[in-house]
């Protein structure tokens, strides 16, 4: 249950921004590392193993899952997506990125994109298995935990489970302020506070969620990818990072780390 944005700015390019909601805290991990000649950073989930981020070359990966789940809970562990994920970093375009996520059957809303070039995959896993990918051609793109190109992946607007129908509703919400939230930014700089806004009263069904009885999700971390400056943003809101922040940067990095504080 999350919320991903990206906007393409003039002179800048594209920059993409997620909301990260889990049904608890969450113990994440910001990992450096080097597999051959490719570096990357990414935010890791330490009890799943989810992997998100970018690599020395720009090439930088968001996602939110079309799983659905009462729980909020619909991943194995550790996530296979993750894993896959974590190769597709170790890729050097968006295009070689994209076509090893698409032989090994990601599923969920991935954004892969550097400065230049935005890919959208829409993944239904399971038996009636689809996936769509398209380059974005417009400068901004939205997704939550509902399909839109696959209007039967992820919750679905007839569910007979109040849970899980409450969970529908909060990911249509959601788009809407996420599309608002794209329409209003005019710098880079805006994205990671109008997403972390509570844009109305009821808190399962705005941008920065917190608990309810019954609905457990909780937005646990802000990641913010800008290719242009090969720079990636975490804000901790729910959880505990480890994070080295005095040795983020060390001489040789070819991305660039910073924690925003709340």
């Amino acid at each position: 249950m999350c919320t991903i944005i990206a906007k393409k700015f003039p002179n800048i390019g594209w920059i993409g921004v997620k909301n990260r909601d889990r049904p608890a805290a969450t113990h994440t991990e910001l990992l450096r590392d080097q597999e051959n000649k490719f570096q990357r950073v990414t935010l890791v989930d330490q009890s799943t193993q989810w992997t998100e981020g970018m690599n020395g070359d720009g090439v930088s990966i968001l996602s939110s899952s079309l799983s659905p789940a009462k729980n909020g809970v619909a991943k194995m562990h550790p996530s296979k997506d993750g894993l896959m994920i974590r190769d597709a970093l170790a890729q050097p375009t968006v295009d070689r990125a994209v076509a090893l996520l698409r032989d090994r059957g990601v599923g969920g809303c991935v954004m892969v994109f550097d400065a230049n070039k935005m890919i959208l995959i829409e993944g239904k896993t399971g038996s009636n298995r689809r996936q769509i990918v398209r380059e974005i051609t417009g400068d901004k793109i939205a997704r939550t935990n509902h399909g839109v190109w696959i209007p039967s992946a992820g919750y679905q607007p007839d569910s007979n489970d109040p849970i899980l129908a409450m969970r529908r509703i909060s990911s249509q919400s959601r788009l809407e302020i996420a599309n608002y939230i794209l329409d209003q930014a005019n710098t880079p700089e805006e994205l990671m506070p109008l997403l972390a806004k509570r844009w109305i009263d009821n808190p399962q069904l705005t941008t920065l969620r917190t608990p309810i009885p019954g609905l457990s999700s909780r937005t646990t971390e802000q990641l913010m990818l800008e290719p242009s400056r090969r720079l990636m943003l975490v804000r901790n809101i729910n959880g505990v990072l480890d994070f080295n922040q005095r040795d983020s940067n060390p001489p040789g990095s070819q991305v660039l780390v910073g924690i925003v504080h709340p």
